[in-house]
């Protein structure tokens, strides 16, 4: 479950060497992405954060793709490589560093899947903080349950569960020390947008008319890069 409340903590945009010694440093990004993408992910280190930086050559492959840039809060989206729209986009409240256990409000770094999509009707005391819409991400997938694993954060039995069913398309356990339940989502009414909208448990937020507009565009199984 990732719904928070506005946390008000104000963070200045950085470039990728700035957010490298603010918190965890961008080497660590690198080993959870695919082996295949690892050694194209250096024109991201030196690049800028704008619509027309070009796609490492795996990612220009896949058919819907969204790429998450924590560090200036947007979110772009890609058709075969080709850039559709840029979203603006609300983090967690610890906007800072890869998602590593439960409660730490952090918003996962690395390659996920959209694996559910809902206009609900939505249910419980948190319900209206979804907005419109949700999308499921497959949080943790294959990376954090090893790493987890490697952390002494879960067993092996429950990085087994993880990866069996991240490998099933299925969602993966969210009882763990991990934590779960992280997705994109809409708001309860709207944030203010001043890139510095660090709201949530640790989904990505989109404005709900803007998420109007994504939820149409991305089916389930799109590719979501999220970069610090």
């Amino acid at each position: 479950m990732c719904i928070g409340v506005y946390a008000g903590a104000s963070y200045f945009l950085r470039d990728f060497k700035l957010y490298e010694k603010a918190d965890e440093k961008l080497k660590t990004q690198k080993t959870l992405l695919p082996v295949s993408m690892r050694n194209e992910f250096a024109a991201y280190e030196a690049g800028e954060l704008t619509d027309s930086l070009p796609l490492l050559d795996s990612l220009a492959k896949i058919d819907t793709l969204l790429i998450a840039h924590k560090s200036n809060y947007r979110m772009q989206l890609y058709a075969k490589g080709k850039w559709l729209k840029t979203y603006i986009i609300a983090l967690g409240q610890s906007p800072l560093g890869h998602k590593v256990q439960q409660g730490d409000n952090r918003t996962p770094e690395g390659m996920y899947k959209i694996i559910q999509k809902s206009r609900g009707p939505f249910y419980g005391d948190a319900s209206a903080y979804f907005g419109v819409a949700w999308m499921r991400l497959n949080y943790p997938n294959n990376a954090d349950a090893i790493n987890g694993f490697k952390k002494g954060l879960i067993t092996e039995a429950q990085k087994n569960a993880i990866i069996k069913a991240n490998n099933a398309g299925m969602e993966p356990p969210k009882n763990t020390k991990l934590g779960g339940g992280i997705g994109i989502h809409g708001w309860y009414g709207s944030w203010p947008d001043d890139d510095q909208q660090n709201l949530t448990w640790g989904c990505i937020s989109v404005q709900n008319e803007e998420l109007n507009d994504l939820y149409k565009k991305v089916p389930v199984g799109t590719s979501i890069l999220i970069l610090p």
